[in-house]
Order: C-alpha cells, then structure tokens, then sequence
C-alpha cells in the first residue's frame, strides 16, 4: 500500500491498511475529529501482527537541533532547545496517538513507533537514546501487564531505507523540487 505523508512516500507492501492518522480535511473518511488539546502521528500502518506508528519531520534548517557543531555556547544551548523541545514533540505524539487508539479499541496488536526525521546520522543516533528514555518500550514496570510500545525507532531516509527495505520511502516530487530551490 502505498501513501505520500510530509513530503515522503512511503510503500508498506505487507499492510492491510494505511492512513494519514492527523488527516485534516472533514469530509475524508479517515478523519478522526483529532482534539486539539493532544496531537497525533502522521501515519497508522496495520500489519497483520502489528501496528506502526510513523511520523515524519522534514526540516527546512537541521543545523538548528544540532548542538554538538554549535560555535558558540549560547547557540549550543538555544540548538538544544529546540532539539529536546522535538523530542517532546515526537513523546507526545506517540502517547496522544497510543490513547486516541486505545479509545478507538485499537491497541489489540503491538504498537511500533518510527520517526522519520531529515536530521543526519550523528543527531539520529542521540535523539533514538532520548526518545528511548522517554517512552516505555516493552514491560516499562513490575506492575504492567501489557506494553505501551514493542520498539521506538529514530531514522533519517538512508537509514530508513537500509533498516526496513520491504517498506521504501523516497522524497515526492514536491519535495525534491522544494529542496533545489
């Protein structure tokens, strides 16, 4: 199945449903009627023993979370800003998403949690050890009997491409226009 999401598209060849979960648009039959007050992942992807959670985010400046190439301190500590402000962003996300599906009676199969991101490899690297931290993968605690997540993964396209080759994703059109000009 294939679905253009953010400037990206994807082609889950193994799902038995794709949809664009924060669809906007009221008369489109997938919208949810989303709450303004809790967010929610770009993408639901139904497999057949699993659900996936996909968000993707295009940056149009990435130097701007990279803290470690920083010149100076106070643009280090204003690059890490906003990089820990965008991974509460992508926490949020998959929580208020997780709920929304649990309200919907949809949390019966594992959820997996994949964050497309335009950052390179080195900041990919730390924002997978930070979401990590922040949202519970596999049995977070001794008194849960269930999980909220099996796996978080952060990539970049290559690595997306590299990890999960029977799901490729390329730039759209539009996107690859938007990124010579």
């Amino acid at each position: 199945m294939k679905i253009d999401a953010d400037g990206f598209s994807f082609d889950f060849t193994d799902a038995s449903n794709v949809f664009i979960f924060d669809e906007k648009d009221k008369s489109n039959p997938r919208y949810h009627g989303l709450s303004h007050a809790m967010q929610a992942v770009d993408l639901i992807v139904e497999l057949e023993n699993n659900y996936l959670f996909v968000e993707v985010k295009d940056f149009h400046a990435p130097d701007d979370y990279n803290f470690k190439n920083a010149i100076t301190e106070d643009e280090g500590k204003q690059r890490q800003e906003y990089f820990s402000h965008l991974r509460n962003v992508l926490k949020h996300k998959f929580r208020d998403s997780w709920l929304y599906r649990w309200a919907e009676n949809k949390t019966e199969k594992p959820v997996r949690y994949l964050c497309l991101l335009t950052l390179d490899s080195a900041l990919i690297s730390v924002m997978n050890k930070e979401l990590r931290k922040q949202i519970p993968v596999g049995i977070a605690g001794p008194r849960w009997t269930g999980e909220l997540a099996r796996a978080c993964v952060v990539v970049n396209l290559d690595l997306w491409n590299n990890n999960f080759p029977k799901w490729p994703v390329s730039r759209t059109a539009v996107a690859a226009e938007h990124d010579v000009a």
